[in-house]
């Protein structure tokens, strides 16, 4: 299943989860609290040695487990003595695989590529020289060794959509490579430890006896000069016999997976089944990424929205019904799951951009002291982050007003320009006036005052603030009531003002 696009890796997600944990034990143990944050650095330790947890860059491991079907994939090639002998096996037996090639070695046989092509098979990139200690090199190594790959394969007609690491192993600075150079991580979910085909005595067994429906199967087509081509092609021929008698249909690796695995750059002839992205698109296990992924985004909006606007309700009855602590930890959850998804919106300056991090130590600290006066901080922290961002947007230009009116009118006058910067100044006093009387209420007033302000009067006069302007623009401009905002004072303020229906 797609890894959806709610956090870049599994490890972002356990970090996270393990430092919440951390936050929420602390008050009452420290030893407590060091165990989910040791557990976490024991994941990261181990995950490198564990290709199928996909821990610290999102990888594609196996097809839908619904189908009787299968991917069979070559690493380490190509080698002069194995391949047209293996491909030779392939098209007897009617089978489509994926070969994850070295770079160097592709470049030293490039008429062994065009073979795989030829033969409608599909290719990935496997780094360049296929060093061991590839994910303990720089991030410009890495960076070259995948883009190096690259090159060579396109220049030999694919361009690879797909990498997979040399023996598996990932660490933290891949993601970022992958996702510059347009590539998906492809793992596996069977693996019969050949170890490079070192140890082949009973192999068809290892393979057969792991293997089930939706498994993307590690075999490498480079051989030891020890081992006979004929004794490791007899495995790989049983191994197809096997997976025939099972019931087990072999299919390209794009069709398993239900996506392009590799781009053609020309027309090659035989290759056009192997290189289709694939029909499985619509299939179980892309519905299911896609279901997930809009729960997920559902549930990230639902907590982003509860959080913005009900955060004084909940403060002030959560606090009286649980407790501080466990308000405070609540509060942390649905702020970081609030920010799980990003949706570009209009550009923001730094001081709102990263309020939630100080929100989220308001909390923390009021988590770890039991003090709820640390929670009465929020509205007066987004009120001066909203006042950064819109007075220093007077100054570095243009006033947010302006942006935001320029994402759906581009031909604004000197006279709606300025009228622009003056409603961005209107709005600066506001957040200052706003957010002096939030903190003083949080200072000096009874909780249920600063309830009372923040969650209901605050939005109240944001209210009045966005219809006040609304009528004056109206009546100044005759224009601009087009988004959702504008329509909806419209059909609140009909019988104040002629507006379009």
């Amino acid at each position: 299943m797609t890894w959806p696009r709610q956090l870049p890796s599994r490890a972002h997600g356990t970090g996270l989860a393990a430092l919440l944990l951390a936050l929420s034990l602390a008050p009452f143990s420290a030893h407590l609290a060091a165990l989910p944050l040791a557990f976490f650095v024991a994941a990261c330790a181990l995950a490198p040695f564990f290709p199928g947890w996909a821990f610290f860059v999102p990888a594609r491991t196996h097809g839908a487990r619904s189908r009787p079907e299968v991917a069979i994939t070559f690493d380490d090639g190509p080698d002069p003595r194995t391949l047209r002998p293996l491909l030779d096996l392939l098209g007897r037996e009617g089978v489509a695989a994926t070969f994850f090639l070295v770079g160097c070695r592709a470049a030293a046989h490039p008429e062994l590529v065009r073979d795989i092509l030829e033969e409608g098979h599909q290719v990935g990139n496997h780094s360049q020289t296929h060093d061991p200690l590839l994910m303990l090199r720089s991030v410009s190594r890495l960076r070259r060794e995948v883009a190096t790959c690259q090159d060579v394969l396109a220049s030999l007609g694919a361009t690879p959509l797909v990498f997979r690491p040399p023996m598996g192993v990932t660490n933290p600075r891949l993601l970022g490579v992958l996702r510059s150079l347009g590539l998906t991580c492809v793992h596996f979910s069977c693996r019969p430890l050949d170890f490079g085909n070192r140890r082949l005595r009973s192999l068809r067994e290892r393979v057969l006896r792991r293997i089930r429906p939706g498994d993307v199967l590690l075999l490498h087509d480079r051989l030891p000069p020890a081992v006979a081509v004929s004794t490791w092609l007899d495995e790989v021929s049983a191994i197809l016999a096997g997976l025939k008698a099972r019931g087990l249909r072999v299919v390209p690796l794009s069709d398993l997976l239900g996506m392009a695995v590799m781009r053609t750059d020309a027309p090659v002839p035989g290759a056009q089944a192997g290189a289709a992205p694939g029909r499985a698109v619509h299939g179980t296990a892309e519905k299911g990424a896609r279901i997930v992924s809009r729960v997920l985004s559902l549930a990230s909006t639902t907590a982003r929205v509860l959080f913005a606007i009900a955060y004084p309700l909940l403060v002030l009855f959560g606090v009286a019904l649980l407790g501080t602590r466990i308000t405070a930890v609540l509060l942390l959850t649905l702020l970081v799951a609030g920010r799980v998804r990003h949706r570009p919106g209009p550009p923001l300056m730094p001081p709102l951009r990263w309020s939630w991090v100080g929100v989220a130590a308001l909390l923390g600290v009021a988590a770890l002291l039991g003090d709820t006066r640390y929670m009465l901080w929020y509205p007066s922290l987004v009120n001066v982050a909203l006042l950064l961002q819109f007075a220093g947007s007077l100054g570095m230009g243009p006033p947010m007003i302006e942006r935001f009116a320029r994402m759906s009118v581009r031909d604004l006058s000197v006279e709606e320009v300025r009228y622009c910067r003056n409603v961005t100044i209107v709005w600066c006093v506001f957040f200052l006036v706003n957010g002096s009387t939030a903190t003083a209420l949080a200072l000096w007033a009874p909780r249920s005052w600063w309830a009372a302000f923040t969650g209901v009067i605050s939005y109240a006069l944001v209210g009045a603030v966005f219809a006040g302007e609304f009528l004056v623009r109206r009546k100044r401009f005759g224009r601009h009531a087009g988004e959702p905002i504008d329509r909806q004072l419209a059909r609140w303020l009909r019988s104040a003002v002629a507006v379009p229906p």
